[in-house]
């Protein structure tokens, strides 16, 4: 647990250095009252740095999340949704429900993966290009895993966070949310079988 609690510090830690960079360049370059600034990259990329390497990509890529993930779009519900049960399965460790969460989060790692490519530019694909498709692939799975430990270790930091601000016990506040959570795990189960089924189904030809 205390590794994850720094994995967790540290994600964190470099998506808001993303964010303060970004605002120090924005005002940084703030030209004169009388003096036109010429045009940079990062005015199109909302301040946003251009990675330079792997490491940098897998920086931007982390806050790109950070910046979407609270969007009402499909891909980042379910992730949220999925991550923010198994944390409570975690912290509720005493419930009646027999779970497979596998299913659940296979899907959760493929929205990560379509998503994090969605938000690239020219710069991105760049770095991605010379990996060849394995390489490609690799990176994309161990983003996926990284992004969603980091949703996993924020959601059990919540979950916790309401038991201590709810007065209860933990096993009377877990008792209260366990109809809830039964309700999202069937959903979440029944959304997964029927996505990878339709994944696993051979394209149409014309």
């Amino acid at each position: 647990m205390k590794l994850q609690s720094v994995f967790i510090a540290v994600m964190v830690s470099t998506a808001v250095n993303c964010a303060v960079q970004a605002q120090d360049t924005t005002h940084s370059t703030t030209p004169p009252k009388n003096k036109k600034a010429a045009p940079t990259p990062l005015d199109d990329r909302g301040g946003l740095p251009i990675p330079e390497n792997l490491m940098g990509l897998k920086n931007l890529s982390l806050a790109f999340w950070v910046k979407f993930r609270s969007t009402n779009q499909q891909v980042y519900r379910f992730v949220n949704e999925a991550a923010q049960f198994q944390a409570y399965t975690q912290v509720c460790k005493r419930h009646e429900l027999n779970i497979s969460l596998a299913p659940i989060t296979e899907l959760a790692n493929r929205y990560i993966q379509a998503a994090i490519p969605a938000h690239y530019d020219e710069p991105e694909f760049a770095l991605l290009e010379p990996l060849g498709k394995q390489g490609q692939q690799a990176f994309l799975e161990d983003m996926s895993s990284d992004l969603y430990a980091f949703e996993f270790g924020f959601r059990i930091a919540e979950q916790n966070y309401k038991i201590q601000e709810s007065g209860q016990t933990k096993k009377s506040f877990c008792k209260n949310i366990a109809e809830e959570y039964k309700h999202s795990y069937i959903a979440l189960r029944a959304t997964a079988q029927r996505r990878l089924e339709e994944f696993s189904r051979p394209a149409a030809t014309n």
